[in-house]
C-alpha cells in the first residue's frame, strides 16, 4: 500500500521519508536548485571568492542556466578560460557535499571550511585536467 505524501509547513513526507523543505545551508527559504546553487547566503560566499579575485561586480542571475552564460561572458579575459569554466562546478559540488553532510550525517561545517573545500576541490580538478603540470593553490587562483 502506497503512503500518501503529507505536506506541512516545515517538511514534506515522500515515499515514507520526511524531507526538510528549508535550505539545509541557510534555513531561510525553500530549497530549490536555483536557491541552493545561486542565491543561498552560503553559496554567495563561494561565488564572491572568485568574482572578487577578478574584480567583477554582478547581480546573480535568477536561474542556473543564466548564471553559466553570465559566467562564460565574465571569463572572457581570464588568463586560463579552462580553469575559469571549472569554477561553477567546484562551487556547486562543494555546496552539494556540504548540503548532504548536513542533511544525512548531521555534520555542519562553517562557511570558512566550505570555502576552503571549494578552493581545494578547484585546485584538485585543475591538477587532474592539466595532469602534466601540478600547480599550487596560488597558481590556480592567479590563472583565473
Amino acid at each position: 500500500m502506497a503512503k500518501e505524501a503529507v505536506l506541512t509547513q516545515d517538511n514534506v513526507m515522500k515515499r515514507g521519508r520526511t524531507l526538510c523543505s528549508r535550505c539545509f545551508l541557510c534555513g531561510e527559504t525553500f530549497e530549490t536548485v536555483n536557491h541552493l546553487f545561486l542565491h543561498c547566503k552560503y553559496t554567495h560566499h563561494l561565488w564572491r571568492i572568485f568574482l572578487s579575485l577578478k574584480g567583477i561586480s554582478w547581480t546573480m542571475p535568477r536561474k542556473v542556466a543564466e548564471a553559466l552564460l553570465c559566467w562564460e561572458e565574465a571569463g572572457v579575459h581570464a588568463k586560463d578560460r579552462g580553469r575559469w569554466r571549472i569554477i561553477p562546478g567546484a562551487i556547486w559540488w562543494a555546496v552539494w557535499k556540504e548540503r548532504n553532510s548536513r542533511c544525512f550525517e548531521s555534520i555542519e561545517n562553517n562557511v570558512q571550511k566550505v570555502k576552503l573545500n571549494c578552493i581545494l576541490l578547484l585546485v584538485f580538478w585543475c591538477n587532474q585536467l592539466y595532469s602534466n603540470d601540478t600547480v599550487s593553490i596560488i597558481d590556480v587562483l592567479d590563472s583565473i
